[in-house]
């Protein structure tokens, strides 16, 4: 699908060619294209075989969308486990006070 919003930060650049998100009607448009599909296609950056492109430098140039996901999963752990712990406690001081009234 399109990404007419641009990116989190980056806002796409027509002038200089920086497109940070797949706005295709904003590239379409400042390419001069018209009749384009709603939607983009990702080439992968080399054949199943391995081989190179016939022509260097041809379009479409693929391998360019990197998706990288942040690993959080130590701090996930830590926070549940002390949101966890602080529960336990919670219970055992409530526990504690209702004994010694």
């Amino acid at each position: 699908m399109t990404e007419p919003r641009g990116a989190f930060l980056r806002h796409n650049d027509a002038a200089v060619n920086h497109w940070y998100s797949r706005d295709v009607q904003a590239i379409a448009t400042a390419r001069g294209l018209t009749h384009v599909a709603p939607y983009f296609i990702d080439a992968e950056a080399a054949s199943p075989s391995g081989a190179a492109p016939a022509v260097a430098g041809a379009f479409p140039v693929g391998g360019l969308t990197v998706i990288a996901f942040h690993n959080s999963h130590l701090v996930y752990a830590i926070t549940w486990y002390t949101l966890a712990f602080m529960v336990a406690g919670a219970i055992w001081l409530g526990i504690r006070h209702e004994k010694h009234r």
